[in-house]
């Protein structure tokens, strides 16, 4: 996997990190039960044709432990003839079954976010299927909102997700505090 150098390679919170995947990553067995989840009813949404997109991806670490996995891409919504990115599009994200319901996908987010805003993104975009209640409601509580539409490059449209995806978004600006 070719590491975009925007990216960090580990960033660290209080409860997790977020390190590069390696190799080790075909030898994980709960990466196809994720794959179901994610996916709702439709095919499954495997971590492997998310890297074969060009995502990059990442461990979240508990105590040294992997527990969870996620992919994002560095993109741009609107005309094409902007500079860098200005987004980043989740594209995976799934902690394993028996460390669900834990906080660790929730504290892995800003992680990522941060870096996304430091590498130039705005906004945080996600696709959902939109059968995906889990999800949906996991996304609302880290202060994402629905989009009616959404305008991704076309370039940047992650192979997989379909045209009727709900898409969510989080605005990555900095808030601004009113003087005191």
């Amino acid at each position: 996997m070719s590491r975009d150098s925007a990216w960090p390679t580990t960033v660290r919170g209080d409860r997790t990190a977020i390190v590069p995947v390696d190799d080790s990553i075909a030898t994980v067995e709960w990466l196809e039960e994720a794959a179901q989840a994610i996916a709702g009813r439709r095919a499954p949404c495997r971590i492997g044709d998310r890297l074969d997109d060009g995502d990059q991806a990442w461990w979240i670490m508990a105590d040294d432990a992997p527990v969870g996995a996620l992919c994002a891409r560095l993109g741009s919504t609107g005309p094409a003839a902007r500079p860098g990115p200005d987004a980043v599009i989740w594209t995976w994200l799934a902690v394993e079954a028996r460390w669900r319901a834990y906080g660790y996908g929730g504290a892995a987010v800003p992680l990522l976010e941060d870096a996304a805003r430091a590498a130039g993104a705005t906004v945080a975009l996600t696709p959902l299927p939109p059968d995906n209640g889990v999800a949906l409601y996991f996304w609302l509580r880290l202060g994402y909102t629905p989009l009616r539409s959404v305008d991704v490059h076309a370039d940047d449209w992650p192979n997989g997700v379909a045209r009727d995806a709900l898409w969510m978004q989080r605005s990555l600006e900095p808030s601004v505090q009113p003087d005191e």
